[in-house]
């Protein structure tokens, strides 16, 4: 609704860098706290953190331009323009996921044990980030009389701009038609989830419970909500799913078989200790 927040000169500073920005150091500052009281160094927070961001971003990037190539084929410097929004949390997913396991192996740092520090972080920032979606207008839902939100016209804002490339609304219009605002829906649904970690922290069955736990419930999450999300082109993976919920699928198979496999690691432990 606002995506400009701001001009500094002929610089336009946009809502949805503020948000990602402000969900970036929100996380660190849940993660570092954490960190504490397991009796972690709090700067092996940041530095992760460094290593993560530029992960995410590029991940998500990609996987972002992959699913509108056709728009970005044309106007290929756009790529580039990541302050405009334009990023999908799987790519970001995978490439975090990447770059924190390298982190880790140069580090010689146990993925779980620090996984499950930062795990309710993430549903924290996802949260702050998506509110970042709605004021710039991207990642929206299906059109919807009854439970959509118009976006105006004011700054361009992609729900806009996507219904007047399909001749949906008229040149001139002065809103987009009613949308499904997915992206507060999304904030909701991660708020419950860092709820739900934040609650089982205290009393964690096993180490690793944590970030297996979180990577199920955000794929159960993300395979619903995109249910009712608005997508064109390579994100239609088949006819009824979308790329994103073929990915949900796996997410959380493997992390159920994650689940499954630490839990009977740490039953065996006491029965280990006893003989």
């Amino acid at each position: 609704m606002f995506r400009t927040l701001f001009h500094i000169g002929s610089l336009e500073i946009h809502t949805y860098g503020i948000m990602q920005a402000m969900a970036f150091f929100v996380a660190i500052f849940v993660g570092v706290r954490r960190a504490r009281e397991e009796g972690i160094d709090p700067n092996v927070i940041f530095d992760l953190a460094i290593w993560v961001l530029i992960s995410v971003v590029i991940g998500a990037r990609i996987w972002y331009v992959v699913e509108h190539f056709a728009e970005y084929s044309e106007n290929p410097f756009d790529v580039l323009k990541i302050w405009q929004g334009g990023l999908v949390f799987y790519g970001g997913f995978i490439g975090g996921f990447v770059g924190s396991l390298l982190f880790l192996k140069i580090r010689k740092l146990s993925f779980t044990k620090l996984g499950d520090v930062v795990a309710p972080t993430m549903p924290l920032g996802i949260a702050i980030g998506r509110i970042g979606c709605f004021l710039n207008g991207c990642c929206y839902g299906r059109i919807s009389e009854t439970w959509g939100i118009p976006f105006p016209a004011k700054d361009l804002p992609p729900a806009y701009a996507d219904q007047l490339r399909h001749n949906l609304i008229k040149p001139g219009a002065v809103e987009s038609l009613p949308v499904i605002p997915t992206q507060l829906y999304a904030t909701l649904d991660n708020l419950v989830i860092f709820g739900i970690l934040m609650l089982l922290s205290r009393k964690k069955p096993f180490q690793g419970f944590l970030i297996w736990l979180f990577f199920g419930l955000y794929g159960l999450h993300r395979f619903f909500i995109d249910f009712f999300r608005y997508y064109e082109g390579a994100a239609n993976a088949f006819k009824f799913l979308t790329l994103s919920q073929i990915t949900s699928i796996f997410v959380v198979i493997i992390s159920t078989f994650a689940l499954l496999i630490l839990y009977r690691q740490n039953k065996r432990k006491p029965e280990k200790a006893k003989s």
